[in-house]
């Protein structure tokens, strides 16, 4: 039974593999069309920056926005204080004198925030910026082009990550890294079902005309406006070429609390937009990416279960023949020749999985020259990129599953 369910999920993730292969491909010229610079469109800007207790960041979140290649009479910052207990506001109010507009209220979410400079905005595009991120200076002017396109409502930017020394963090670069590449694809076919804050833009008519953003226990607006915005219909594209920086959670408590968080607003958004999931009348993101998103958080749970049950065998098989068997680890070796692991090794379910992992690697290394990211080689490299592979779904399958408990449980969704 076992055989025939890691048939099923080879099988599945082949099959994903090539369609991912074959939409970079087709969508080969479109990227090299990214990567012209095109000029001479200016739409004004609104680019709001809510904070809360990020005194650390805020500075140098204004300072690469004030630093951009985009014409100074052409957008507007507001900071959106959102009852810091920090210094935050007192740093934001310090650049006042270079046009900043510094606004102060009460703790009441991202969401929240995000409204009370959309209602203040009159600008053509409305762009939401993370207080602890920043933006290279051509990522303003290279996203903004997508919007010569009037059927599209919003556009995002490629995110990596600004702290990559510790493991943890090196993990996240890889993860990172294969979001931009993917998200690109998901643009080709516009399945872009989400809009992240480290810098996405939107058309602000459209905002208004759709109700602003989510205020209501919505811990990821980022997700739901972008849902909305397809369920009316509309179109959401992503720029690679589009430069920012976020900070990554730097200890393993923190990157469980993030997930948990993305996860708890996925299933939240989920369940309000169900109605798109295998609707033909949402076209490939409908029929595909959302019933795909679902399956994923299944297969993330049978694999993980594989693995571990593949990696406790082996620990078996080896206490067996070490420790009770009295046996030398090193006659175990000798013991293991070609031919018997040749006989032993089932390929019809490793074959697929040497397939994916040459397109996998394919992937990353075309994600590293679209973006123009060196590649890094280094030990603590090589060992983050493995443990990305091996540890990091489960520390995804216990955030999903914590996640689900606590929806199921109906517990307060906390920031």
């Amino acid at each position: 039974m076992l055989e025939y369910v890691i048939l099923i999920i080879s099988f599945i993730g082949l099959y994903l593999s090539i369609i991912w292969i074959n939409l970079l491909f087709l969508g080969k010229k479109e990227i090299e069309e990214y990567k012209k610079p095109k000029k001479g469109y200016y739409p004004s800007i609104t680019f709001a920056i809510p904070a809360f207790n990020e005194e650390k960041t805020i500075a140098k979140t204004i300072e690469s926005i004030l630093e951009i290649e985009y014409p100074k009479d052409r957008y507007e910052i507001f900071v959106i204080d959102d009852g810091s207990k920090d210094d935050t506001a007192k740093i934001a109010k310090k650049y006042i004198k270079q046009d900043i507009t510094v606004i102060s209220t009460k703790n009441n979410g991202k969401g929240h925030a995000l409204n009370v400079a959309l209602k203040k905005s009159k600008k053509e595009l409305f762009a939401c910026i993370d207080a602890d991120s920043y933006i290279e200076k051509g990522s303003v002017i290279n996203i903004v082009q997508n919007f010569r396109k009037k059927d599209i409502s919003g556009c995002s930017s490629s995110i990596f990550i600004r702290n990559n020394k510790k493991i943890i963090e090196k993990i996240q670069v890889f993860e990172y890294m294969y979001a931009a590449i993917f998200r690109q694809i998901y643009s080709f076919i516009n399945c872009m079902y989400v809009t992240p804050g480290v810098l996405s833009i939107y058309r602000t008519k459209d905002l208004k005309d759709e109700g602003y953003f989510d205020e209501a226990n919505n811990i990821t607006e980022d997700l739901e406006i972008a849902l909305r915005l397809h369920s009316r219909h509309k179109h959401i594209a992503f720029d690679i070429r589009s430069i920012t920086h976020t900070t990554a959670p730097d200890t393993l408590k923190a990157l469980m609390r993030q997930r948990i968080r993305w996860f708890r607003g996925y299933i939240y958004n989920a369940r309000k937009y169900r109605h798109m999931h295998f609707n033909k009348d949402f076209g490939t993101l409908g029929l595909f990416m959302l019933p795909l998103n679902i399956l994923g958080i299944f297969l993330i749970f049978i694999t993980t279960t594989i693995i571990w049950d593949g990696i406790s065998k082996w620990f078996r098989y080896i206490y067996q023949r070490v420790i009770i068997a009295d046996t030398s680890i090193f006659d175990l070796i000798d013991i293991i020749t070609m031919k018997q692991t040749l006989l032993t090794i089932n390929f019809k379910i490793t074959i697929p999985l040497i397939v994916m992992t040459i397109i996998g690697l394919y992937i990353l290394y075309k994600a590293h020259k679209i973006t123009e990211k060196k590649i890094d080689l280094s030990l603590k490299s090589i060992i983050s990129f493995l443990l990305f592979l091996t540890v990091y779904p489960w520390i995804v399958t216990i955030s999903w599953t914590y996640s689900i408990i606590q929806e199921l449980r109906q517990s307060k969704r906390v920031w």
